[in-house]
């Protein structure tokens, strides 16, 4: 599709986007890999290590990352001079010293005799996200390969790529781009991707008399509908690169196979319990003795599309004694609200999988959020209260931190962490408010991060400037419009009339003052110094026109 060069055919042409993904810290990494009776690399919060992000775009996340975590040594690698541009430019505005990104690719860094910059075989974490079916093979099997040499035995290798079956339906809307991506590339951009998919929507036929295509994949209709809301820069990102290939889970596990890398489990922690799994194909599932086949038929029946999978180069199995011991000393802190998940206490609460929703029963789980509004406990502490057996537990608190309802408590290491968290997140929110699209402030008691947007940002600047509504709404909404940011509402359409508008302006308004504000402030990252962006600089940055919700 695009030009074999200095990219290898990768999408070069634009930024990618800045977002944190809480799959990458540490401390859920530790937890995911505890699930699966794995010794996580570090004994315990707090204690020093290296992180190594191939592919880390922007650099966005790692400098969160570096920010939460300052016992660690954390290094980047991204081919694309603007990326790497950009994150050392970050990092060095927040006057971070504990993180390192490299221009390079992995080709080079996989060639005979060459020197990474970083320890071989020192790195506790390695993690790849949303590269490996996006990149010709040859690359890819470079980026194992820097992988397996840049891993410690027991380290945890983090890979996250697009799988079938479920991207059946879509490849061929992929392919019916490779005749439109070249001309995209000319002009015209996101005009190609929707012309792209009108056409294959017209293929499918009417809902009520589908055609073939349409009848076999019944779903495709809705999400070639999602491409028109779709950041440009995504479309380019997700879909116009040479090696756009998603693989079967067996397929890359035979692939990491070649480097010593062997599967341990998902960082999605819902993945982690078959016994989760729907009745018919619980049982299954459940009959088959084989690791790696029991995940190629839960993706089947799941019709997976995205799987955030850990290797490991040496798996260092816990006794049982053992994983009780070390899961029990974790601790969690509360993130939403108990009245949000408990506002009706004789319904059940629901928490969205991959296969679909699971329940929980209300009575089981309410008195594991009443200890946890309290005060953060650990998962000994809460044995007692819940009166839950062990396993039941730990299934339950995965399950509300899949959710974002609990996070993890950093302790002693968070409050370290927090003076220079709350440096960056005024730098954030300052550059917001200048049009740059960052979309997470982070929160240094739980070692993740918050979403926060352009116009959250823009409300909490004009709340502390104390300004009141109608007068709050009114100068967000003029800042939307000096930086060419849409506003969309519940239903993602974009909002055009004024009254509208400030209606829903009002509305997150009430959601970033009476939520988000207070979690910033109690999990330490709400800065204390004053904001200073100024007008000036916005105007003479103006950013492409967005759509923010």
């Amino acid at each position: 599709m695009a030009h074999a060069g200095w990219d290898h055919g990768y999408h070069s042409s634009s930024s990618y986007t800045s977002v944190f993904f809480r799959e990458l810290t540490p401390s859920w990494l530790d937890f995911a890999a505890l699930l699966k009776g794995h010794l996580p690399p570090r004994e315990s919060e707090g204690e020093p290590f290296f992180f190594l992000d191939l592919g880390c775009g922007t650099g966005f996340s790692l400098v969160v990352l570096a920010s939460l975590y300052p016992e660690g040594r954390f290094f980047g690698v991204d081919f694309h001079p603007d990326h790497v541009a950009h994150g050392l430019d970050l990092a060095r505005r927040a006057g971070l010293k504990n993180v390192e990104i490299i221009e390079a690719d992995f080709l080079g860094l996989a060639a005979p005799g060459a020197l990474l910059p970083w320890s071989v075989g020192g790195c506790h974490y390695v993690v790849a996200h949303g590269i490996a079916t996006w990149v010709t093979e040859p690359v890819q099997q470079a980026l194992l390969a820097v992988a397996a040499a840049s891993l410690r035995s027991g380290g945890l290798f983090y890979c996250s790529y697009n799988t079938y079956p479920g991207w059946l339906a879509r490849s061929s809307f992929q392919q019916l781009l490779t005749l439109e991506v070249p001309a995209a590339h000319q002009g015209g951009k996101g005009l190609h991707f929707h012309a792209a998919a009108r056409v294959l929507t017209q293929l499918l036929g009417d809902e009520s008399q589908p055609s073939q295509l349409g009848a076999s994949y019944p779903n495709l209709r809705r999400e070639l509908q999602s491409v028109e809301f779709a950041p440009v820069d995504y479309l380019f990102g997700e879909y116009a690169n040479a090696g756009w290939s998603p693989l079967y889970f067996t397929q890359m596990s035979a692939r990491c196979k070649q480097h010593k890398l062997s599967f341990l489990g998902s960082a999605t922690y819902s993945e982690s319990f078959i016994e989760l799994l729907p009745a018919p194909m619980r049982e299954v599932v459940m009959k088959e003795p084989r690791t790696e086949a029991r995940e190629l038929l839960a993706d089947l029946g799941t019709n997976k599309a995205f799987r955030r999978d850990l290797f490991t180069k040496g798996h260092v199995r816990l006794t049982p004694q053992e994983w009780s011991q070390r899961l029990g000393t974790i601790s969690f802190h509360l993130l939403q609200p108990q009245e949000g998940w408990l506002s009706h206490p004789l319904e059940a609460l629901r928490f969205r999988a991959c296969f679909g929703e699971i329940q929980g029963d209300p009575q089981a789980y309410g008195p594991v959020l009443s200890a946890l509004s309290a005060s953060p406990a650990s998962i000994d502490s809460l044995l007692p209260i819940c009166q839950q057996p062990h396993g039941e537990l730990v299934v339950m608190l995965s399950l509300l931190l899949e959710a974002g309802a609990i996070g993890f408590e950093r302790g002693p290491a968070g409050a370290k962490a927090a003076a220079q968290v709350q440096r960056l997140n005024l730098l954030l929110l300052g550059r917001m408010q200048e049009g740059r699209s960052y979309t997470q402030l982070a929160l240094p008691a739980v070692g993740s991060a918050v979403p926060f947007s352009v116009l959250e940002a823009l409300i909490y600047r004009a709340q502390r400037e104390q300004l009141q509504e109608p007068m709050l709404s009114s100068c967000v909404l003029l800042g939307l419009k000096d930086l060419d940011v849409q506003l969309l509402g519940r239903d993602h359409q974009v909002v055009v009339e004024t009254p509208a508008q400030i209606a829903r302006i009002q509305e997150i308004a009430a959601v970033v003052m009476g939520s988000k504000v207070p979690l910033l402030q109690r999990l330490g990252g709400l800065p204390t110094a004053p904001l200073t962006a100024s007008r000036s600089t916005r105007s003479r940055s103006k950013a492409p026109t967005r759509k923010e919700s």
